[in-house]
């Protein structure tokens, strides 16, 4: 990922989403192969085909639904680093904000 790093330490027992509690503060590397294991593509040509299959809520672009499915199902469970400055976010969506903000042309 161009925008930053994040922490490759994860407990295994992270992979069963049933387990994933306020006990269970792992981290999982390659979050967006994770987070595509809870998507489903509907393919009945519909405007939201990518749904989340912990809720079932539809989104219109993967990486909404994979959005959705780290902040509203695993909050806290992935750390991202912004390469520019050190600061430390809990969600790719927080890191990608702050780059935006505060480095849109590159500069710490």
């Amino acid at each position: 990922d161009d925008y930053g790093q994040y922490d490759q330490s994860y407990d295994s027992t992270m992979m069963d989403p049933n387990i994933a509690g306020d006990n269970n503060k792992g981290f999982v590397p390659n979050n967006s192969a994770f987070l595509d294991n809870f998507i489903d593509r509907r393919s009945d040509g519909s405007r939201y085909p990518f749904v989340c299959t912990l809720c079932n809520k539809a989104h219109s672009q993967r990486p909404h639904a994979q959005n959705h499915i780290e902040s509203r199902h695993f909050p806290d469970k992935f750390v991202y680093t912004c390469k520019h400055c050190g600061e430390t976010f809990n969600g790719r969506n927080k890191l990608y904000v702050h780059i935006s903000k505060y480095h849109k042309f590159g500069v710490v």
